[in-house]
C-alpha cells in the first residue's frame, strides 16, 4: 500500500507552473498530494518524516545551508 501525504497550502506557495496550470488565484487554498514511488520515501510515517528524508538526501548530494539560501533568495 502506498503512503499518501496531503497538505493544504495557499496557491502562492506552489511552483509558478502549477499555479498557471491550475489557474489558481494566489490566495486560493489547494490540497497537494504526494505519492512517493521510492520505497524509503513511501515508508515515511508523516509529511515531516518525508521532508527529513528528502533534506538528508539533498545534503548528501551537496546542498548546504548557504546554497539553499542562495536558491531561496533567487525566488
Amino acid at each position: 500500500m502506498k503512503t499518501l501525504f496531503r497538505k493544504s497550502v495557499a496557491a502562492r506557495e506552489l511552483p509558478p507552473e502549477w499555479r498557471e496550470q491550475g489557474q489558481f488565484a494566489p490566495h486560493e487554498r489547494v490540497t497537494v498530494m504526494i505519492e512517493p514511488e521510492d520505497p524509503e520515501l513511501a515508508s515515511a510515517a508523516s509529511l515531516e518524516e518525508l521532508m527529513t528524508l528528502i533534506g538528508r538526501r539533498a545534503q548528501e548530494r551537496g546542498l548546504s545551508e548557504a546554497k539553499l539560501q542562495a536558491i531561496l533568495d533567487e525566488a
